[in-house]
């Protein structure tokens, strides 16, 4: 453990070392804003300072995670579902096939084998994705929820825009990043934006969470970060990206009250004092189950890649399950579902 406590260390340093100054590019410049002070983007609680991040890491007590896990094969995807339908598919991480109203839309796709700006070095992946690259549907859109490596994969997302040609949603400044990569094609948003898709009364709302961005420790919040509600007839579906708990949650309860699924953060959540503000645990996820009273749920950003492991990697299921019984909710009410599962929504 303490040689993987260890390697930790060392990749954060590397960071510092080599990647500080080249990401500092990929900046927003906009006007002031109760969420941008014209320089970086913020919480409206205040955020772990640089040195929290520096105690944090250097205090790590990492747990054992299984070398490889070999998942059992699950059914391709659907090519499309009709109108009014809903289904959801679990490929990996915060990766997440949404099929609706004859759309495919797609979260935060990452396919490569390191959550990381090196080949040789990152986290690593410790399970295939549920479903290959080449087993998708033809893909609508891409949801990006913010820069950070294992939610915004270049490698996965140059081949997804070449195969598919999908339009990008992503939050305020990330745009600057995709094109200086040759990806087009790019729909940048503030919060409470809304962007109309081409089927009729299906919108996607930009909403805020509770996170931070960068892919550099020089370049930290920079772009804006959040989650999406997709709009229809039928109900909504809130896609919360990586957050922490917050009274955000309260705002968007009151703009979208037919949640028809929700797909939440389960993962990734110790030490508590310190992702708290980042990571919901699975506590948290259902208590905003509750709030928004979905009518079903699903988790996600779980048993990927060794990012940080300081809980196990099945404990967000046994969290779950002592959480579903204190708020009494019922297990079907709030899914885990297999890496490659997917499942209708009533």
């Amino acid at each position: 453990m303490k040689i993987l406590q260890r390697y930790y260390q060392l990749f954060f340093i590397i960071l510092i070392s080599v990647l500080g100054l080249s990401a500092c590019g990929t900046a927003y410049s906009g006007r002031s804003s109760d969420h941008f002070d014209g320089s970086r983007f913020f919480n409206p609680k205040p955020d772990h300072t640089f040195m929290d991040m520096v105690k944090w890491l250097w205090e790590m007590e990492t747990v054992e995670w299984p070398e490889w896990v070999e998942d059992s094969k699950q059914p391709p995807p659907k090519k499309i579902v009709a109108h009014n339908h809903l289904r959801v598919t679990y490929i990996n991480q915060a990766t997440v096939l949404i099929q609706m109203d004859g759309l495919n839309i797609l979260t935060d796709p990452i396919w490569s084998f390191r959550a990381s700006p090196m080949t040789w070095i990152g986290p690593k992946r410790v399970r295939a994705p549920g479903v290959a690259l080449n087993k998708l549907p033809e893909i609508d859109y891409i949801l990006i929820s913010h820069d950070h490596y294992d939610h915004l994969d270049l490698p996965t997302l140059k081949k997804l825009i070449r195969h598919h040609n999908p339009t990008v949603l992503t939050g305020l400044g990330v745009k600057k990043l995709l094109a200086s990569k040759g990806l087009g094609n790019t729909v940048e948003m503030d919060w409470w934006d809304t962007y109309s898709t081409k089927v009729p009364d299906v919108n996607i709302t930009f909403v805020p969470s509770r996170h931070g961005s960068g892919r550099g420790p020089f370049s930290g919040n920079k772009t804006l970060w959040g989650g999406y509600v997709i709009e229809t007839p039928a109900g909504q579906v809130y896609y919360a990206g990586d957050t922490g708990f917050g009274d955000f949650i309260y705002l968007i309860q009151k703009r979208y009250t037919r949640v028809r699924l929700a797909i939440l953060p389960i993962g990734s959540y110790e030490k508590r004092w310190f992702m708290k503000s980042q990571h919901m645990n699975p506590d948290d996820a259902l208590r905003v189950h509750k709030i928004l009273n979905a009518r079903q749920s699903m988790g996600f950003h779980y048993g990927t890649f060794i990012e940080h492991p300081e809980q196990t990697i099945d404990a967000h299921e046994k969290d779950l399950s002592i959480g579903l019984r204190k708020y009494k909710i019922q297990p079907e009410q709030f899914w885990i579902l297999k890496f490659g599962e997917g499942r209708n929504v009533q």
